[in-house]
């Protein structure tokens, strides 16, 4: 091995200002593929920050990968890396990339293109070639293919095949990865699609998208009205929970599902708390019980005087448990 101790100050004399200006280069050029587009516009900035907002829902026109925007009612906004789009519920604040989001292979399978988007975000003025121009920066964004909806009786329910009926609307899952496929119980439970056949008749919504080449709405998200049971018990789902502290006062309703003999428990209990590790046991207090309707197994709670706990469990003699966090207000 030859070792020397020259100083290659060459490096330092020629070669840094040559690196200094490509650093600077894949800088803005990275700068500016992160920038907004930025639309010309004949007025100044406003003086009050509330006005520096911007609310868009609409039809989505297109996309750019690379300035990271879409299109939709003729304004385009800008999604930074830092924000995540939504893609399952309005409420909700993000869950999918931007780049996950317009996945080519996806697209070429079903295209967002023509789908709805909801955005809000900050107005940006900035100064363009010609004077004064906005960016719309988005802070929250939601995307869906559509808002189709169908409410109705279920029926020719088919776990193998992966269909049902709603009002005879023939009815599948969605298969995009980019969207959820969600079927829930009265209290936000999952189902599946083996489950609802004991429902057939019942009421039942379904969110989603129309496909008319294949006449078939593509469900994302399916409300039922009834209670998910479990094997061999009965069901509980807690369907509001609210906790005042200016009255002090807790409220816990909720909904049974008959046991396997089909009946419904004559009450249940209610505790202060959540789920044991098993899923199985109310821990905390115990702090009341409610009488269960013997036609359609809902129930109501109510304590006074009492501090509202953060969660409560509810449990059923016949097996059935559920846990939900309290709503506090004043």
């Amino acid at each position: 091995m030859i070792t020397s101790n020259k100083k290659y100050n060459f490096i330092n004399n020629v070669l840094k200002p040559a690196l200094i200006m490509t650093c600077l280069f894949v800088l803005t050029s990275v700068t500016a593929m992160a920038q907004a587009p930025c639309t010309p516009v004949n007025i100044a900035p406003p003086t009050d920050p509330a006005l520096l907002v911007f609310e868009v829902e609409g039809k989505i026109q297109s996309f750019n990968n690379t300035t990271r925007t879409i299109t939709a009612n003729g304004m385009t906004i800008f999604i930074p890396t830092t924000v995540l789009v939504e893609t399952r519920n309005l409420d909700l604040t993000g869950n999918i990339t931007f780049a996950n989001l317009t996945d080519a292979t996806l697209e070429a399978q079903r295209s967002i293109i023509g789908g709805t988007v909801i955005a809000s975000g900050d107005i940006v003025f900035s100064q363009g070639t010609s004077g004064n121009c906005v960016s719309m920066n988005a802070t929250r964004v939601f995307v869906e293919f559509a808002e189709n909806v169908v409410v109705g009786l279920l029926s020719d329910v088919d776990a193998t095949a992966g269909t049902f009926r709603v009002n005879g609307s023939p009815v599948r899952m969605n298969t995009d990865a980019r969207f959820p496929k969600d079927i829930l119980d009265v209290g936000s439970n999952q189902l599946t699609i083996a489950e609802l056949a004991s429902h057939a008749g019942e009421d039942i919504t379904v969110n989603g998208y129309y496909d008319a080449a294949q006449n078939v709405m593509f469900a994302t998200l399916v409300e039922t009205e009834f209670v998910k049971a479990l094997p061999g018990q009965d069901g509980v789902a807690i369907t509001r929970t609210e906790g005042r502290t200016g009255n002090r006062e807790l409220r816990v309703e909720g909904q049974n599902a008959r046991n396997p003999q089909g009946q419904f428990a004559a009450s249940v209990t209610v505790f202060s708390g959540g789920l044991d590790a098993a899923g199985t046991q109310c821990v905390g207090t115990q702090l009341g019980t409610a009488a269960v309707s013997s036609i359609d197994g809902v129930w109501s709670f109510r304590q006074r005087n009492i501090t509202p706990p953060a969660q409560v469990c509810v449990k059923s003699p016949f097996g059935g448990i559920d846990a939900s966090a309290v709503t506090i207000t004043n």
